[in-house]
């Protein structure tokens, strides 16, 4: 389940045996069915390789023969590799991307159980009162624990044994004053599970998702959200906007510009919600961030009870529409390397938070997010998000605006890429005759999108 320790038990083995592997270790997201892309995605910025999009006679390659190529170049060439699949749901969509050379060792967290009859399974569950106890010990120290030994353990068994709610509350209690009590802990913890009537209609719902130990869990987290000052709070709520990728601090303090609130503030809250072990670094990158999945779902719920959520939103999505508008027509592999993180954000802006862009800037993150793909080669990748776009403009802007025009160049450009001829030249069609009436015939979008169709009549 959430919050029992799947992804931090993986760290951990890989820190302690990362000499037996070589040929190098690939951490890969396979939650969100984005598992080809992040192989291709891994192999050509990790490794410098250049996935062929056709074989030798042009033809196309399939998602499934580019990442047979990656495993096939792998670099170094030689050594066992450890492939860690990090949440994997359907194991049937990931099959068949799976190395199949027997250098290749795999790893996988799920929260599911019997994935396949040929994968050996370690079932992770909750820990042994004995276990949760010496965890628990370990965080507030031997002292305290000695001193109210039942309701040490009685606080364990609150928690459902689960290590997330026992990191946070032990956490919590370091915090705190020595005059706090264990009892007093779980008379707060006993008293901050029972339902309030005045929940939200999105607390109650996430209230019935939960099982009894991550209740606990979110006990603990309400204990640490009561510590942090309001603007801290904000701060948090606002994070959860992030997709569930690492995320730069810079960001934040952008955003917090944006808002008017102070840059002190802000360097506070970042202080403290790390302190409440409510956002984690991310290895030794200075700067960057990640929160577990189940701290984001409730951080999900404090923002929904924000009154300006709408405000923080726009903010938000204004950050990352900027970043897809700097990004250049043709962009270097340096501009690639700059954005690649705030990819996934701009995914999430595209996705879920699409209403909240305006109409004048709503081509920007499709565009942003075809180029970021197109200009690797990744031309599979980049199509969905041209398709979607002009979808998208149709419907909200009407079929005969020059944005449409423009969306509809896009995808004439990664079909021309992919060799793709006819529907290439179909969509330029398209493009050139809107642009004809909404622009007029000399303007100088017109003329690129003519342009265009000539030069792919010529070839």
């Amino acid at each position: 389940m959430g919050g029992v320790g799947k992804t931090e038990l993986v760290i951990q083995y890989t820190k302690r045996n990362e000499s037996d592997f070589p040929g190098g270790i690939c951490w890969l997201r396979a939650r969100e069915s984005v598992l080809a892309e992040e192989i291709i995605l891994f192999a050509q910025n990790k490794m410098d390789l250049q996935v062929p999009q056709k074989d030798s006679h042009g033809k196309i390659l399939s998602l499934v023969k580019q990442v047979k190529e990656c495993w096939k170049n792998w670099r170094p060439l030689e050594g066992l590799v450890l492939v860690i699949l990090d949440d994997v749901t359907d194991f049937g969509e990931c099959h068949a991307f799976l190395p199949k050379n027997s250098r290749f060792r795999l790893l996988m967290t799920t929260r599911v159980r019997r994935l396949d009859i040929y994968i050996k399974e370690i079932c992770l569950d909750i820990l042994t009162p004995d276990q949760a106890l010496r965890l628990f010990t370990n965080i507030v120290g031997d002292d305290l624990v000695q001193a109210e030994p039942e309701f040490a353990q009685k606080l364990c068994e609150e928690l459902g044994y689960l290590p997330l709610g026992l990191e946070l509350l032990g956490i919590y209690i370091v915090n705190q004053l020595p005059e706090w009590t264990l009892k007093e802990m779980l008379e707060r913890l006993q008293l901050q599970k029972i339902e309030d009537e005045s929940l939200n209609p999105e607390e109650k719902e996430l209230e019935k998702s939960l099982n009894t130990a991550q209740r606990g869990v979110k006990a603990a987290f309400e204990l640490s959200w009561t510590e942090l000052e309001p603007m801290t709070q904000r701060v948090g709520a606002l994070l959860s906007l992030f997709a569930p990728n690492i995320f730069a601090w810079e960001w934040v303090k952008i955003m917090g510009d944006r808002l008017n609130w102070s840059s002190d503030d802000v360097k506070k809250a970042s202080q403290q919600l790390y302190k409440q072990n409510l956002i984690q670094l991310v290895g030794e990158r200075k700067g960057f961030y990640q929160i577990h999945p189940l701290i984001r779902e409730f951080l999900k719920v404090k923002f929904s009870g924000l009154e300006d959520k709408d405000s923080l939103k726009r903010e938000f999505v204004g950050i990352f529409v900027s970043i897809a508008e700097e990004i250049p027509q043709s962009p270097t592999q340096d501009d690639i390397k700059s954005v690649q993180e705030a990819i996934p954000h701009l995914a999430e802006i595209a996705e879920n938070l699409i209403d909240v862009v305006s109409d004048e800037s709503l081509i920007s993150p499709f565009v942003g997010l075809g180029r970021y793909y197109e200009e690797q080669g990744l031309y599979t990748f980049a199509e969905p998000w041209y398709k979607k776009c002009v979808s998208l403009l149709k419907i909200r802007l009407g079929e005969e605006h020059p944005d449409v025009a423009t969306s509809y160049n896009n995808l004439a450009g990664v079909y021309n890429s992919q060799g793709r001829y006819e529907e290439a030249e179909s969509f330029y069609l398209q493009s050139l005759e809107i642009a004809d009436r909404t622009l007029g015939k000399n303007h100088p979008t017109t003329n690129t999108f003519r342009e265009n169709l000539n030069l792919l009549r010529d070839r």
